[in-house]
């Protein structure tokens, strides 16, 4: 049971670099598409007609293809005064605490961005937009980038306990 566990773990650290690498690429091809548009607008008297809504999506997709690796280094803005203020010993359980509230939530708002994506897919809806695609195009990223956070919320709570299964403080990270 451990090693399917430590697979799983591997598998979603596997899929969070590559979603990271994405994200890189995405920022890349924004900034890429961006000089391309202003210097065909401005040099050659073009615009082109879909570089400003390749940018707004691409910039929704990397965003979320980037939480997962945020969230894997605890990299995510957090007011840790209360934890801070807390006797040492009950630091553990109180990030412990968090973590699970952390999972419910982005279990949560997954859960209901991927009913949005299923009525979106059921329903053809398309973007309002110059160049229009399927609005699950876009919006199935913010459902896997919450989904795989999600998942590393629950991880940092199973951090938190020994081979005993008591919660064991930590300390303060």
């Amino acid at each position: 049971m451990r090693t399917f566990i430590e697979r799983l773990c591997a598998a979603q650290d596997a899929l969070t670099k590559a979603a990271a690498v994405l994200a890189a690429v995405g920022l890349i091809l924004i900034t890429v598409f961006y000089v391309y548009e202003v210097v065909t607008r401005y040099v050659f008297n073009s615009p082109t007609a879909w570089v400003s809504d390749f940018v707004s999506y691409m910039l929704c997709a990397l965003v979320f293809l980037a939480l997962p690796k945020v969230t894997q280094e605890k990299g995510h803005v957090a007011v840790t005064i209360m934890v801070d203020i807390m006797p040492e010993k009950v630091h553990g359980y109180v990030n412990a605490v968090i973590s699970l509230i952390g999972f419910a939530c982005l279990s949560f708002a997954a859960l209901i961005s991927l009913q949005e994506n299923l009525r979106q897919i059921d329903k053809n809806i398309v973007t309002l937009a110059t160049v229009s695609i399927p609005q699950w195009w876009v919006s199935s990223f913010i459902t896997f980038g919450l989904a795989l956070s999600a998942l590393y919320m629950l991880r940092q709570f199973s951090l938190t306990y020994e081979k005993d299964d008591h919660l064991a403080p930590t300390g303060h990270e």
